[in-house]
């Protein structure tokens, strides 16, 4: 069963697609299968998962995740092939979503008025809308079974789709870089996490580690921080992984060349960075799955 990983901060620029776009390249790379979904309604993780995959704006015909939270189609319908593995895509309309609706508007065309008006009782009488961050969850159950890791891109804010990606995941990637904005993030998080271990106990989320990106080393306020998130790590119960990802003139290009950093610049130090780091990862999710068998 696929393992699936939230890449998220709730803040912006801190390095999500380019983790989860260079992560699915480098396991794709090593044979894993990889499912990589995009939450953002920015869609970058599309834009460089190939030439012509991203959703024009305005789109409504094309599938997409708002399509799969809304319920007008199954995720495993609207998954397509790309660069780095498999895609889901996002649309700029994401943001719209806030849960399912009562009654969809092809049950309210294809039902009678009687029909409509029992279904929408029936579903009250559920609680329905009360599991709106389980939406996703649900989803990817269909489908984990198909992949060895299931990455999520989020939006850089706390909204309803980034609750979905925390309570459907086993796992969330935090990568951050050198300033106290990304710092204070990482605390908002935590404290977002907690809360929502509290009110659903049935969440299987740890976390996985914080990620450096942007990283120089020559900057020595930039090494106070990665000492400031060790010891915040260590208060998470988690790590601050040993490789950073160094800063490159190609972390910025690469968006405009419509395909991920590995394949863009190969030998970059980027690059070079993200295929070690998936080999920490990899060790450090195999430990963590030990010890949760063991738990």
């Amino acid at each position: 069963m696929g393992i699936i990983v939230s890449v998220t901060n709730q803040k912006g620029g801190v390095g999500k697609t380019v983790t989860v776009s260079s992560l699915a390249a480098a396991l794709t790379q090593k044979g894993y299968k990889v499912l990589s979904i995009d939450l953002d309604p920015q869609r970058n993780l599309d834009v460089v998962a190939g030439k012509g995959l991203a959703i024009p704006l305005g789109d409504k015909s094309t599938k997409s995740m708002l399509d799969v939270l809304k319920g007008n189609c199954s995720l495993e319908d609207m998954i397509v092939p790309c660069g780095f593995g498999d895609l889901a895509r996002a649309s700029n309309l994401l943001s719209q979503w806030t849960g399912r609706h009562l009654i969809t508007r092809s049950e309210y065309e294809n039902f009678t008025i009687e029909e409509v008006c029992q279904l929408m009782s029936e579903r009250y009488d559920q609680g329905w809308g009360t599991d709106d961050h389980k939406v996703l969850r649900s989803e990817l159950s269909s489908v984990r079974k198909n992949y060895d890791f299931v990455l999520m891109d989020t939006n850089p804010s706390l909204t309803l789709l980034t609750i979905n990606s925390l309570v459907a995941a086993d796992y969330v990637l935090i990568p951050a870089f050198a300033e106290a904005a990304s710092r204070d993030a990482i605390t908002e998080l935590w404290d977002t996490i907690k809360g929502l271990k509290a009110y659903n106990p049935d969440m299987r989320l740890k976390i996985a580690g914080i990620l450096v990106t942007k990283f120089n080393a020559r900057n020595r306020a930039a090494k106070k921080f990665v000492e400031v998130y060790e010891r915040m790590a260590k208060r998470m119960g988690t790590i601050v992984f040993k490789q950073k990802i160094r800063q490159g003139v190609a972390v910025t290009e690469y968006l405009l060349s419509q395909q991920d950093l590995l394949k863009y610049d190969a030998y970059g130090n980027a690059s070079l960075d993200y295929k070690s780091f998936a080999n920490e990862f990899l060790t450090r999710i195999n430990l963590m799955e030990e010890e949760r068998s063991h738990g």
